[in-house]
């Protein structure tokens, strides 16, 4: 069985050791939203477009790690080609039964490149989940970057006009970032600070 740690091709001086992930979302700007993960990532991550508005689909990955999945994966369409983050939490596929999180990249003639980390689980959901948060509620948040109008299902009843003022306003058709939450992810960190201060 050929290691994990044998496709890693980013820098660190070991490539087997647990790395906490530290998760950033740039805001929107534009319809476009870059993620930085580290240690994968030093100057392009992975470029997220309101086209395809991968978030949901990742409060949906961050989900399926927080309920014990052994492998979770998610898709982002980047316009041109996609990445893939595939977490693998332990399953009988790895050859050390450790936590990982792979970011592949492909494009039209296939993987180009391979990137991982060993990671922990619990930290990789929380670092994603709250940075994502603090973005999406960052006072520096403009909600016309990425967001659909608000009522945009009564825009066809606007004449032209009026249609052009108020799509202005909105010009891209993303999700609604502010409200997208998980209460099921947020019952899972709470558990484990919880559990943290008890053994503490």
């Amino acid at each position: 069985m050929q290691s994990m740690s044998d496709i890693f091709d980013h820098l660190t001086e070991d490539r087997t050791s647990l790395y906490p992930i530290c998760v950033e979302f740039s805001l929107p700007d534009a319809g476009w939203i870059w993620l930085k993960i580290k240690p994968l990532h030093e100057l392009y991550g992975v470029s997220c477009t309101y086209i395809w508005d991968p978030f949901p689909h990742m409060l949906a990955w961050l989900g399926e790690i927080a309920d014990g999945c052994d492998a979770a994966t998610w898709q982002v369409n980047e316009e041109g080609h996609s990445s893939r983050l595939q977490f693998y939490g332990g399953a009988g596929c790895i050859d050390d039964r450790a936590e990982y999180l792979l970011h592949i990249q492909t494009h039209h003639d296939g993987i180009y490149r391979v990137r991982g980390v060993k990671v922990e689980r619990r930290q990789l959901v929380e670092a994603f989940y709250r940075s994502f948060r603090a973005m999406a509620e960052s006072p520096d948040y403009v909600p016309r970057e990425w967001e659909a109008h608000p009522q945009f299902e009564l825009l066809d009843e606007m004449d032209d006009e009026e249609y052009t003022i108020e799509y202005n306003k909105f010009p891209y058709g993303g999700q609604n970032l502010r409200e997208l939450t998980s209460p099921s992810i947020e019952a899972y960190l709470a558990a484990g600070s919880t559990g943290d201060q008890q053994t503490s």
